[in-house]
C-alpha cells in the first residue's frame, strides 16, 4: 500500500515542478524594466499590477493625451485601441497643486496622500499611486484594461514603445515587450 501512495506523491511533485517551470517561462526573461523579445507579431506591456498583449495586427490607433478632471486632477494617458473590443489605458495622475508651481495646498495635498498610502498598504492594497480607482458608474469603461502608473514619465515610455513597435517597425522589430515593475 505504500507504493501506489508514493507514486502519487511523486506524480504531485513533478505536476508541481512542471507547473512552476511553465510559470517561469511566461515571466519576463529579466526583472530589469526595460525592452524585451516578446511573441512575435504581438505587442506585449508588463507593469507590476498586471499585463497587456495585443496583436499588432490588431491595433488601430495609438494616442498620447493629457486632460484635467473637475479642474482639480490632471491626467496623462496612453490609450491602445484595438480592432477588437478590448482598449489598454496606461495613466498617471496627479493634483493640479502638485504640478503647479504655487505651493498652496501642496503641502496638505502631500500629507493626505501619505496618510492614503500609509492605510491602503495596511490593508494589502498597495501603493494609492498605482491602484486604479473607478467611482461607479461614472468611471466605468467596459472592456477596458486599465494600469495607473506611479510615474508621469512612464507614460512618455509607454507610448514611445508602442509607437516604435506598431507604426515605425510594424512588428519586424525584435524588443516587442516592455516590462514596467517600478512605473
Amino acid at each position: 500500500m505504500k507504493t501506489p501512495s508514493l507514486l502519487i506523491f511523486l506524480f504531485i511533485l513533478t505536476l508541481g515542478r512542471l507547473f512552476a517551470q511553465n510559470q517561469n517561462q511566461n515571466q519576463p526573461q529579466g526583472q530589469q524594466d526595460g525592452n524585451y523579445a516578446g511573441i512575435a507579431g504581438f505587442w506585449e506591456v508588463v507593469t507590476s499590477d498586471g499585463r497587456f498583449v495585443a496583436r499588432l495586427d490588431q491595433i488601430a490607433s495609438v494616442s498620447q493625451h493629457q486632460y484635467l478632471i473637475d479642474g482639480g486632477i490632471r491626467v496623462y494617458e496612453v490609450t491602445v485601441d484595438t480592432d477588437g473590443a478590448q482598449t489598454a489605458r496606461f495613466y498617471y495622475i496627479e493634483s493640479v497643486n502638485e504640478s503647479s508651481s504655487v505651493t498652496t495646498g501642496s503641502a496638505t495635498f502631500n500629507r493626505i496622500k501619505d496618510l492614503a498610502n500609509q492605510a491602503t498598504e495596511k490593508a494589502g492594497m498597495g501603493n494609492l499611486d498605482s491602484i486604479v480607482t473607478k467611482h461607479y458608474p461614472d468611471t466605468t469603461h467596459a472592456k477596458t484594461s486599465e494600469y495607473r502608473m506611479s510615474n508621469k514619465a512612464t507614460i512618455d515610455q509607454i507610448y514611445n514603445h508602442v509607437h516604435r513597435v506598431w507604426a515605425v517597425e510594424k512588428g519586424r522589430g525584435k524588443q516587442n515587450r516592455l516590462v514596467i515593475r517600478n512605473g
